[in-house]
């Protein structure tokens, strides 16, 4: 007889691909950003939960085995809504990953930078 577990791992794979997910409306603000994307890139511990820290951290990616990386982000118009002043440099960061292994992908409209 099969036996199901639950195994929370906050992200998704398929063809050597890791799915993460941001929801706009659950990531409000940098904090909730950095704990979903620290999770489901199983970033390291030390990570710093700034901007630099995550260019840091994108740059490289070596530990994750997914050949790819793609970021889903949901809701983008509602993303970092309580932190609108840094909206434009965390999508700066996201977009601008020298990680080949790393794709942005928008549900929806593109997010709108203010």
């Amino acid at each position: 007889m099969s036996v199901v577990t639950k195994t929370i791992v906050g992200f998704y794979t398929d063809n050597h691909n890791r799915y993460v997910f941001l929801d706009g409306l659950a990531c409000q603000d940098l904090d909730a950003c950095y704990a979903s994307l620290q999770q489901q890139l199983s970033l390291p511990s030390y990570f710093g939960k700034n901007l630099d820290a995550l260019d840091e951290m994108l740059s490289d990616l070596d530990w994750i085995q997914e050949e790819k990386i793609k970021v889903v982000i949901m809701n983008p118009d509602a993303l970092l809504s309580k932190d609108k002043k840094k909206k434009n440099d965390f999508l700066a960061v996201l977009n601008g990953g020298e990680s080949t292994k790393l794709e942005i992908v928008y549900l929806g409209n593109e997010a709108t930078v203010q």
